[in-house]
């Protein structure tokens, strides 16, 4: 997963209720355990990376294929 491609889905994802809700607990534990500067990325990678696993590698796919 590269930074490029989890700003592109992430910029495209339309989110639900829940699924703000999971992020931002995931941004404010990763901010207790670390700097706020630091717990904001971290939290929103722990998220992509527990939740949006899947759905990232088929953007990715779909996207691979639509260059081609």
């Amino acid at each position: 997963m590269s930074f490029k491609l989890m700003w592109e889905y992430l910029k495209e994802k339309q989110w639900t209720n829940n699924e703000l809700v999971y992020a931002l607990i995931f941004v404010v534990i990763a901010s207790l355990l670390t700097t706020p500067i630091f717990g904001i990325p971290i939290g929103i990678i722990a998220y992509l990376y527990m939740y949006e696993r899947e759905n990232m590698e088929a953007f990715k796919r779909q996207r691979e294929n639509y260059r081609k």
